[in-house]
């Protein structure tokens, strides 16, 4: 059975954690946000150290497109799944590698493969021109451009 002192220590140790969670959580509502609240959202979660890793993703929005850039260094084009949603984009990318070790003189040879995929969705404030989209991979920079759609003028009768 674990002494008094240890059983505190986990607990405040886990206690930490979770103040210092709510209070991002309370910063990243309560602060008005310089780049708006999904850029700030995409900051925070991109930057938190979830199980398998993740890529970062950046937004632009002018007025005549909008253009993502994810950062995938390493990256091949073939190992990268772009996908249209209603007003999304989801980016995925996915990454498998595998090693054969062998050893004549023991008799043995030893094979691993390991797997991971990555993925994220990027929401879209207004109407797109899913025709017109344009994706480009440089220097391990993903490259998305997104025109917008322009609405139709509507004249008002007298």
């Amino acid at each position: 059975m674990s002494s008094p002192e240890k059983h505190d220590g986990a607990k405040g140790s886990r206690k930490e954690l979770i103040t210092e969670f709510i209070q991002s959580m309370d910063r990243l509502f309560s602060e008005r946000p310089s780049k708006g609240l999904l850029q700030s959202m995409n900051d925070f979660f991109s930057a938190a150290p979830f199980v398998g890793g993740g890529f970062s993703v950046e937004t632009e929005d002018n007025h005549k497109e909008f253009i993502i850039r994810a950062i995938v260094p390493g990256v091949k084009r073939e190992q990268i799944e772009l996908e249209m949603l209603p007003q999304a984009v989801r980016i995925t990318v996915s990454h498998s590698d595998s090693n054969t070790l062998t050893n004549s003189a023991a008799g043995w040879t030893q094979h691993s493969k390991a797997q991971s995929r990555s993925s994220r969705i990027i929401h879209l404030p207004a109407s797109i021109n899913e025709k017109a989209i344009s994706a480009a991979l440089k220097d391990g920079i993903l490259q998305i451009r997104i025109p917008k759609l322009k609405g139709k003028l509507i004249e008002i009768d007298e």
